[in-house]
């Protein structure tokens, strides 16, 4: 006669573990999005207070938005930003210098439904020799999201004055 005493049989642990195993699986696929890639041209505009000028500038910038859910349980959603200048120059008020803004920036934020994003970019008079010309503007970008579906849904953007 066989009789079991206290033991748990080890198919029914191997099963046991079979069902978590699945069940993790199930919950880690039951994302609310998968990756998500948007990209939005956003005109921009603003004045600097430049060094020995002001400078007006204008142009388009770029945002490249990839959002994502972390593999981790629980981790919140999150978003990849590339941001760049398709086009943007500025024309000193005094002088009449035309300048380029150059540059871009990569940036990893929580997703979340509305951000605003402040990066510096490099701003240079055209065909400028030396490295003591170039000064930083602020670029401000604000950002509205779906954050279900992950999707960039608006963005506008300014140029100013950096406070630093």
């Amino acid at each position: 006669m066989n009789i079991l005493h206290g033991r748990i049989p080890p198919a029914l642990l191997a099963f046991a573990g079979l069902v978590a195993v699945l069940e993790s699986s199930s919950a880690a696929s039951s994302r609310s999005f998968e990756r998500r890639t948007d990209v939005r041209t956003v005109p921009i505009a603003g004045t600097l207070a430049g060094k020995t000028e002001d400078i007006d500038i204008k142009g388009v910038a770029r945002v490249i938005s990839t959002a994502f859910v972390d593999d981790d349980p629980g981790a919140p959603p999150g978003v990849f930003l590339l941001i760049d200048f398709i086009e943007a120059t500025g024309v000193g008020q005094q002088s009449g210098t035309l300048f380029l803004v150059h540059g871009e920036n990569q940036v990893l934020r929580l997703l979340i439904p509305t951000d605003v994003v402040e990066l510096t970019f490099p701003i240079s008079p055209a065909n400028a020799r030396k490295s003591a010309a170039t000064e930083s503007v602020l670029a401000t970008f604000q950002l509205t999201y779906n954050v279900g579906q992950g999707q960039l849904i608006a963005a506008s953007a300014s140029f100013s004055t950096p406070g630093f």
